[in-house]
């Protein structure tokens, strides 16, 4: 497995990972090629006076100590999000979860049917005999369709109906989750 190279500490590493700018956006911004600015920041070669005056001005924002924490949150003064896209997001989410759960619920509904029919399997196999008089002619064609019939009924979910279920209740599970978190922002 390839192991990702340590971020440079480097001051133009710095300055493009404080602003988000690519090598080539800062490359851009100095005046200089790209393959320059690759070369000051792995170390090939040295910082010069030109580049060095140039990224002054970038270099007077960052911070003291270069920082680990990412910037995961917004930044003060952010205006506030749109109500309504978020308002229809929310119940684009809870649609779908519905939709899922529906989905999920008919394939338990299957689960629990096979269950009722294997639990009635033995007794439907093996009926109680009827007095002669009321007994139907014997069908052995019949009673071998119905004997298949019976076993393909109490056949429980296979693996990938099973899996399904649970992959249903997961993703409406991230859905109402969504619902909830956006319901919270209004």
């Amino acid at each position: 497995m390839a192991r990702r190279a340590a971020p440079s500490q480097h001051i133009l590493a710095r300055i493009r990972d404080w602003f988000g700018l690519r090598q080539d956006e800062l490359a851009l911004y100095l005046a200089v090629s790209p393959p320059l600015v690759n070369s000051i920041e792995s170390g090939r070669r040295k910082l010069t006076s030109s580049v060095a005056l140039a990224m002054l001005p970038l270099a007077r924002h960052l911070p003291a100590a270069p920082t680990a924490v990412p910037d995961t949150a917004l930044p003060p003064g952010t205006p506030a999000p749109d109500a309504a896209e978020l308002d229809y997001r929310r119940r684009v989410c809870l649609q779908r979860a519905a939709r899922l759960r529906a989905e999920a619920a008919q394939l338990a509904r299957q689960a629990h049917h096979a269950q009722r029919w294997a639990q009635a399997l033995p007794q439907l196999l093996a009926p109680e005999p009827l007095p002669a008089a009321l007994a139907p002619p014997p069908d052995p064609e019949r009673t071998t369709w119905l004997t298949g019939w019976l076993h393909r009924r109490a056949r429980p979910l296979p693996p990938e109906a099973v899996t399904r279920w649970h992959l249903l209740q997961a993703q409406a599970h991230a859905y109402e989750t969504e619902a909830a978190t956006l319901a919270a922002l209004r």
